[in-house]
C-alpha cells in the first residue's frame, strides 16, 4: 500500500526539474538544477575530542539512593509512534510553479483505542525558523484523518511549499496529546539531501514515470 501511495507521487517528482517561473519558484529551481548537476564530495572531518572533558565532570556514581527521585510505575511516554522515512522535491499538482517537500513516514497506534493522526501528531516544518504553508495532497490527505484501530499503522504523507533553496527544511512532530508534548520525530533535510532522495526514488520507479506507465500503474489502483 505504501509503495502505491507513494508511486502515484511521482509526476509531481519529475515535474520538480521542469519549474517554470520567476522569483522563489525560479530560484528553488536554479538551486536544484545546480545541485543536480554538481557532484562535489565533501569531506567529513572528526572533531577530536578533549581528554580532559571527563577530569573536569563530576561523578554521579557514588551518590546516596536516597536523593534520587524515582518516577515509579506511571507510564508518561507518548502512546503513538510517528517517523519521517524520506523527504523528497516535487511541484504542486495544481500550481506548476510552486515547489513542494513531501514527508514520507509512518503513523503507528500503540494506545487501546481507535485514533487518527491528524488528532495526535503536530507537524512543524521550517526553514531558516519561518513555518512552511501546507499544501493539499489528492489521494493521501484523506489518510491524515482515517481511523487507525489500536497497534495499526498507516503510512503518511505531508506536503510543504518550499520557501527557499538556501535553507535546510527542518522537522519536529510532537504528540498533542502528552502532557509534555513528547516529540516523536525530530530532524533536518539539506536541499542537496531532498534533491538525491527525488533522484533515488524517481530511478527506483523509473518505470511509471513515462505517460504509459502512470497509466498502467493507475489502472492498477
Amino acid at each position: 500500500m505504501k509503495k502505491r501511495l507513494l508511486a502515484a507521487l511521482l509526476v509531481s517528482f519529475a515535474l520538480v526539474f521542469g519549474v517554470t517561473g520567476c522569483g522563489k519558484s525560479s530560484a528553488i529551481k536554479d538551486k536544484v538544477e545546480q545541485s543536480a548537476d554538481s557532484e562535489e564530495d565533501e569531506d567529513d572531518e572528526d572533531d577530536d575530542e578533549d581528554d580532559d572533558k571527563d577530569s573536569k565532570k563530576k561523578s554521579k556514581d557514588d551518590e546516596d539512593d536516597d536523593d534520587v527521585i524515582v518516577a515509579g510505575t506511571i507510564d508518561t511516554s507518548s502512546k503513538y509512534a510517528f517517523n519521517v522515512d524520506t523527504a523528497l522535491l516535487g511541484t504542486d499538482e495544481y500550481y506548476d510553479d510552486v515547489v513542494i517537500v513531501y514527508l514520507v513516514g509512518e503513523f503507528t497506534n500503540n494506545s487501546d483505542e481507535v485514533m487518527d493522526f491528524a488528532s495526535v501528531v503536530n507537524v512543524e516544518v521550517k526553514q531558516d525558523g519561518i513555518s512552511l504553508d501546507r499544501a493539499y495532497i489528492s489521494g493521501t490527505s484523506e489518510l491524515n484523518y482515517a481511523e487507525i484501530k489500536p497497534g495499526e499503522s498507516i503510512p503518511i504523507i505531508l506536503g510543504y511549499e518550499l520557501d527557499s533553496a538556501d535553507y535546510d527544511v527542518d522537522i519536529v512532530c510532537t504528540d498533542y496529546t502528552h502532557y509534555a508534548d513528547e516529540v516523536l520525530f525530530e530532524g533536518s533535510f539539506s536541499i542537496d539531501e531532498l534533491i538525491d532522495n527525488t533522484n533515488e526514488y524517481i530511478d527506483e520507479y523509473e518505470d511509471y514515470i513515462s505517460d504509459e506507465g502512470i497509466d498502467e500503474f493507475e489502472d492498477s489502483l
